[in-house]
């Protein structure tokens, strides 16, 4: 993967008093854009082939930089503030609304000029505490209108500071420092998502370590921001912050309208990707392109894919089921309804005599008995006979052995047999699963004791 990693130059101290971007035009800042381009080199070589090639580096605007893959932007600390500050929960569009509010404090000039972002929490502090940066809204509208030139689908715009390590307690921190005409610009990390940065004016010629410094930074390690330090060290922040735990994966100083008029490469192959440029679809390319597939990020959306997978698969289920015993239900009591209506009148009377109510098994079980008579009236072969049922009982009796059974009962109707308990241990469970596998139905009476019924069970309480 290739890596565009650019300096955008400093916002001019001298000049118009500027309003809009078209401003800056004048000062020649599109021309100080410097940039070096790595292509699939990992960290540790990265520094020897900078000093090797000295090729794929430049000056000059942001179209005439080579594609990349990914472009990492530096903007220079002096010309953001970071500030820590307690913002209210509150979402992205509420939370535009309430910034000017809240940085009327921290700047002199009116909060119209300003841009103010909050950049993304810290995990493990406390949720009210942000950091805020602050912009001034003309430079950064001009710097976006630079920066939507590149070549690189993912365009990610961070403080310079950020490449510094982090201060350690008991170790001295490191103050980076750069030549700029006649002055000296200074910078150090404060914190996670901090910097702070300032400029020594009447300093020409001066050597650095002559300057006095304030009395807590006596002592800092001085590190000159220059591309031998700046190429790895942008690495290093990429890879640290690879991962979408890290606390700086997400921050990105471009606005969230940036590329949303995007326009083709102009170069074969390219044109594909013009559309993550749109709004939020640049993060989501930043965040979720090329992460590890550890990375928790890489899965939340087919997570949440799965969720509504598996919701509509229980609900698809469920109303499956639901309409199952509701059909099954109707059946039953047609089957019923059907049964009542041909039992005659002995069978009604024997069923009365029964005082069973309505149970629709019991009337089942009525109307099979009073067909089984009527067609043993007519000599016709049926399931209840006894020879059909000595036949079913001969089968279940092949699994458990010929001396397995100590009685058997016929009462015209249905079979009750008796295991012998001293010959052989049979489970009741055991019994009624082998009947079933065999397409009878056999009730336990316990005791050893079950009823083989006819018709396979048909009205049978089973």
């Amino acid at each position: 993967m290739s890596l565009l990693i650019i300096r955008c130059p400093l916002k001019p101290f001298a000049g118009p008093d500027a309003t809009a971007p078209r401003d800056w035009q004048e000062l020649s800042c599109a021309e100080q854009f410097e940039w070096v381009l790595l292509d699939d080199v990992n960290s540790a070589e990265i520094e020897s082939k900078f000093v090797q090639t000295g090729t794929q580096f430049g000056v000059g605007t942001t179209e005439s930089m080579p594609y990349a893959d990914e472009a990492l932007v530096l903007l220079p600390t002096l010309d953001v503030r970071l500030i820590d500050a307690r913002v209210p929960l509150a979402n992205a569009k509420k939370l535009q609304q309430i910034l000017p509010n809240l940085i009327e404090d921290f700047v002199l000039t009116g909060v119209d000029a300003i841009a103010a972002q909050a950049l993304p929490p810290v995990p493990g502090s406390p949720a009210l505490q942000r950091t805020i940066a602050l912009i001034d809204r003309a430079w950064l509208s001009w710097l976006n209108q630079q920066l939507e030139r590149l070549l690189a689908p993912r365009v990610r715009l961070i403080p310079e500071c950020l490449l510094l390590s982090e201060l350690v307690e008991g170790e001295p921190s490191i103050l980076a420092y750069q030549r700029f005409e006649d002055s000296i610009i200074f910078t150090q990390r404060t914190g996670l998502q901090l910097g702070v940065s300032w400029i020594e004016h009447e300093a020409a010629g001066a050597d650095v370590e002559d300057i006095v410094l304030p009395q807590s930074l006596v002592g800092s390690s001085l590190k000159e921001i220059a591309w031998d330090w700046l190429i790895p060290a942008a690495r290093e922040y990429l890879l640290i912050n690879h991962n979408s735990r890290a606390p700086n994966f997400a921050l990105n100083l471009l606005p969230k309208h940036f590329k949303r008029d995007a326009k083709s490469f102009g170069k074969s192959g390219l044109a594909s990707v013009t559309g993550i440029f749109s709004g939020k679809g640049l993060r989501s390319s930043i965040n979720a392109t090329g992460l590890a597939w550890t990375d928790p990020l890489v899965w939340r959306q087919p997570f949440n894919w799965m969720r509504y997978f598996v919701l509509s698969l229980v609900l698809g289920c469920g109303a499956y089921v639901s309409w199952m015993v509701v059909s099954e239900w109707r059946w039953s009591k047609q089957m019923e309804l059907l049964a009542v209506q041909s039992l005659s009148p002995a069978s009604v009377a024997a069923f009365n005599q029964a005082n069973v109510g309505n149970h629709s098994n019991m009337i089942l079980s009525a109307f099979t008995k009073q067909v089984t008579l009527e067609q043993r009236r007519r000599g016709v072969a049926v399931d209840a006979d006894f020879a059909a049922m000595a036949a079913k009982l001969q089968q279940l009796k092949v699994a458990y052995g010929p001396e397995v059974l100590q009685k058997i009962e016929y009462d015209g109707y249905a079979i009750v047999f008796e295991f012998k308990p001293n010959v052989v241990m049979i489970e009741p469970a055991q019994v009624l699963i082998r009947a079933r596998s065999l397409g009878m139905a056999v009730r336990s009476l316990g005791s050893n004791q079950y009823r083989l019924e006819p018709y396979s069970g048909l009205g049978g309480d089973l």
